[in-house]
């Protein structure tokens, strides 16, 4: 860091400045002048807030450097970075508030005439700290907002008395309400614009210079062109034909007596005022009625109904018009049954009303409860008689003789009906229609005392449950 009040032997040394032109008030010389001024002052200030007096005086020679002209605005302001250090994104968002304020109000300044280029670097600058203050970059985020601030405050500098002061707007004048006095309004029934007291007319417009009657005294207070003392109804307007009375309407159907056929019945225009006809008397127009002479139903249009077939159900509701049928198939005669099937014949099972009976044993492997193959076509029958009678549920029961002791016959009767079960499902019988129950060596039917007993006690049974 440097210590000393003079420029370092490394100070970076960049063209001079401008020379001083020739010029009028607002020289390109004035300008650069005072945009240094500025730069200068915001950068101490700028310090003020980043670092102690020492680093404050190692940057004053890089500031008199400038203000002479050997280093520019860039160069200064890269060298304040270097002082900087790193900021958190809250204080860089504290001075972006700072930033935008100030271009607020050099903007109503009237720095778009005054200071296009500092608010537009200002405007660029904040846009690109917000970019990268969103992406996390935040020294990069730093850097845009200090150069931000430098033109922020140079705009607000060289817009000060930019913009003439606009004249006050003169107040708005001030309209006192004044009440009105209803007595003081008179009724004008016709509109005239003369008083109802003053209007020897008060129920015809005329002109006030004649007192509100109209002109040459001829009255038509009906309006309907005929004067009053030749309108027989002065007050009603009504055709000349009828001497200004209009035509009368007896039976209110709005064609007028003088050309209604059917004065006192009211009826349409287009039929001349009379009533449209029923002659059938079925409650549908004659000019509606496809037999007008006959009664009928509108269904057909006005025509009766007939019943080709003579079964009582009319044509029109008969879905079998030529057919003499019955209402309970629509006037169709009932289906024919259809024949019965021949119950199917099963080889190795026989259905009853309480059980499938089996012809055969289901074999096992001993003391096990894998199905053996030649059982297979037997359990295939009985499928088939589950798929042919699809309301029947059935519980399928294992029995064991008395070979081992009781528990374990009881398991080994209950895993054989489930295997039986089992492959019943693989043979597409719903699981929902069958249970399987083990009752070991619980119900047996033959005697255990022999080897013919044992075998018929060792047994799947099928149970109809539910048909």
């Amino acid at each position: 860091m440097l210590t000393s009040a003079e420029p370092s032997a490394t100070a970076v040394r960049l063209p001079n400045p401008p020379v001083k032109r020739s010029h009028g008030p607002c020289s390109e010389y004035d300008k650069v002048t005072r945009e240094e001024e500025a730069a200068s002052l915001h950068l101490m200030i700028a310090l003020d807030h980043i670092r102690g007096p020492g680093e404050r005086l190692a940057v004053m020679p890089v500031i008199r450097s400038y203000k002479k002209g050997t280093a520019p605005l860039t160069v200064l302001f890269l060298f304040l970075m270097l002082f900087a250090g790193c900021v958190s994104g809250p204080q860089i968002r504290t001075k972006a508030g700072v930033v935008d304020e100030d271009l607020k109000l050099a903007r109503q300044k009237g720095a778009f005439e005054c200071a296009p280029r500092e608010l537009a670097t200002g405007e660029a600058h904040l846009t690109f700290a917000l970019g990268e203050l969103r992406k996390g970059n935040w020294k990069r985020a730093h850097e845009h907002i200090g150069i931000a601030m430098v033109a922020a405050s140079e705009a607000v500098e060289l817009s000060h008395g930019c913009l003439e002061p606009e004249e006050e707007p003169e107040p708005p004048p001030v309209i006192i309400p004044i009440e009105e006095d209803p007595e003081f309004f008179l009724n004008d029934t016709d509109g005239d614009g003369l008083p109802d007291e003053v209007d020897l007319c008060p129920r015809i417009p005329g002109p006030v210079w004649n007192l509100g009657c109209p002109i040459d005294g001829v009255l038509d207070s009906d309006g309907d062109g005929i004067p009053d003392d030749e309108d027989d109804c002065p007050y009603i307007p009504g055709p000349e034909e009828n001497y200004g009375c209009p035509w009368p309407d007896r039976d209110g159907d709005g064609v007028p007596d003088h050309l209604d056929e059917c004065p006192d019945v009211p009826g349409p225009a287009w039929n001349d005022g009379c009533p449209i006809e029923d002659r059938d008397g079925d409650g549908i127009p004659d000019d509606e009625d496809a037999c007008p002479d006959e009664f009928g139903i509108p269904e057909l249009d006005g025509c009766p109904p007939t019943d080709s077939s003579g079964d009582g159900i009319p044509d029109h509701l008969d879905a079998c018009p030529d057919v003499k049928g019955s209402p309970e198939f629509d006037g169709c005669l009932p289906p024919e049954p259809e024949p019965e099937e021949e119950p199917r014949e099963y080889q190795l099972v026989e259905l009853h009303r309480d059980r499938i009976e089996i012809r055969q044993r289901v074999h096992f492997e001993t003391a096990k409860w894998r199905i053996l193959e030649d059982s297979f076509d037997l359990l295939n029958e009985v499928a088939q008689v589950l798929e042919d009678h699809p309301r029947i549920k059935i519980r399928i029961e294992g029995h064991t003789d008395n070979v081992g002791g009781a528990a374990m016959n009881l398991q080994l009767s209950q895993n054989r009906a489930e295997s039986v079960r089992d492959y019943l499902i693989e043979r597409g019988v719903s699981p929902d229609r069958m249970e399987a129950v083990g009752f070991g060596l619980t119900r047996p039917i033959a005697s255990n005392e022999t080897a013919v007993g044992r075998e018929q006690n060792r047994r799947v049974e099928f149970v109809i449950i539910e048909q």
